[in-house]
């Protein structure tokens, strides 16, 4: 018999539908009021929820800041942005609210299961809010910035950003509930852990499918956001039923996913190529999707793509991630092609190669400079390439040809041919048309 010795106080319709009325109005009054709060700290909400994204563009160097598309844009976006601020702040007596109204209408043993359950839920969405906020979104977003390739410049709008953050972050707040509401309805005897496991698969393609439709569509973030929910569903039921199975089931699955998340990780974003060490005078770089140069300071993330320079009045030093050092001379320009692969564009540089398995390449114009633990002097001009070598030895592939030069030696080479006196070559060219044009008169005179 159902624990209910208690007569049970069942109110009219009319009194029902007026109490959740007057909860709506509490509601939404509370959400207004702070919303006209929050209107005076947007600047600085803003700020909060921009974080994500400014992370993100400084790991790739790229312009931290939103754009507007309309003057009318940035009000509508802070509109909503202190909105949604109000709703997430009212949360908690938004959520008490609801309890009020369903509360006449629950037994009491439904009841002890709320009161124990609300806190715990409460404290799961705030977990999936962080969740969302400092590991899904930024790399997220920056999976998104990169797979644009180079010479793409990303232009990201204040109300777009606004909507995509706080999309995922309150999909992901609710998420993280699964277990619980799975728990609970599990102890008001609807559903049994029997039931969850048999329908384990269906649930896993509904997850992936809710997952497509609430995040942006890419794989990294749906998988970033799937991969939660099938965890939080085998917890739900290792709750339910915490038996010696379960227990091992979900040990594995949690395994799997912590190396999905790692493996992803490395693929999916951009590792640091250099270390910037020290300069003097403004040292500039211009990232690989980006078409902006921009002063290079110590927290800068230099990647692979990016493009070096010195100014007249500057030198600059850097450490490369398998410990080989470079510095940049005055009116030097180098661009960081891949691991172990860099391009002198012009200008000079001296570098210091770690030893590796594979050699360090340098490409100066059309030729090719590959040493391994050795230190190299190289200098680049218009017409010309100089290469010293201080310790070690190096190959160097010129002009068709392959010399290798030894410690304290130095080759110089001529690179895209000898200068030349172009105006002598159009002169000749001239003349040597106007003596075919008198020759052929002369032939048809005769």
């Amino acid at each position: 018999m159902p624990e209910t010795t208690e007569e049970e106080k069942r109110l009219p319709i009319s009194e029902h539908l007026e109490e959740l009325r007057s909860r709506i109005i509490k509601s939404i009054l509370i959400v207004i009021g702070l919303f006209f709060i929050n209107w005076f700290f947007k600047a600085r909400i803003l700020d909060i929820v921009k974080k994500p994204h400014t992370v993100t563009m400084k790991n790739l160097g790229l312009s931290q800041s939103l754009q507007v598309l309309s003057y009318q844009e940035g009000f509508y976006a802070y509109i909503k942005l202190c909105l949604i601020a109000s709703v997430f702040m009212a949360y908690p007596i938004i959520l008490y609210q609801v309890w009020r109204f369903v509360e006449a209408g629950l037994f009491k043993k439904e009841r002890r299961y709320v009161k124990t359950f609300a806190p715990i839920s409460y404290i799961a969405f705030v977990t999936g809010v962080l969740f969302g906020y400092y590991f899904l979104i930024p790399y997220g977003l920056q999976f998104l910035i990169k797979i644009l390739g180079g010479g793409v410049q990303p232009m990201i709008t204040m109300s777009q950003y606004i909507s995509l953050v706080t999309m995922l972050t309150l999909a992901l707040g609710i998420v993280f509930q699964l277990p619980l509401v799975m728990l609970f309805i599990s102890k008001i005897g609807m559903l049994k852990a029997e039931d969850f496991i048999k329908w384990r698969l269906y649930a896993i393609l509904i997850i992936f499918i809710l997952a497509a439709v609430i995040t942006p569509p890419d794989p990294f973030t749906q998988v970033m956001t799937a991969l939660p929910m099938i965890i939080l569903y085998e917890v739900g039921i290792l709750a339910i039923r915490p038996t010696k199975k379960a227990v091992q089931r979900f040990g594995i699955l949690l395994g799997v996913g912590i190396l999905l998340v790692y493996v992803v990780f490395l693929v999916f974003t951009l590792p640091t190529k250099a270390n910037f060490v020290e300069s003097t005078g403004v040292v500039k770089l211009l990232p690989d999707a980006s078409t902006i140069w921009q002063p290079l300071s110590t927290e800068s993330k230099i990647h692979n793509g990016a493009i070096l320079k010195t100014e007249k009045d500057s030198i600059a030093s850097f450490l490369l991630k398998d410990g080989t050092y470079v510095t940049m001379d005055i009116n030097t320009k180098i661009k960081f092609v891949k691991n172990r692969n860099l391009n002198l564009i012009e200008g000079q540089i001296l570098i210091a190669i770690k030893g590796d398995d594979k050699p360090f390449m340098i490409a100066a114009n059309d030729n090719v400079i590959t040493s391994n633990n050795s230190t190299i002097d190289i200098k680049l001009s218009k017409y010309r390439v100089l290469v010293t070598v201080t310790k070690g030895e190096a190959t160097v592939v010129a002009n068709g040809q392959e010399k290798k030069i030894f410690e304290g030696r130095q080759l110089r080479f001529l690179t895209g041919g000898r200068p030349a006196d172009i105006n002598k070559v159009i002169e000749w060219a001239k003349e040597m048309r106007k003596k075919l044009k008198e020759q052929n008169k002369r032939n048809i005179s005769l």
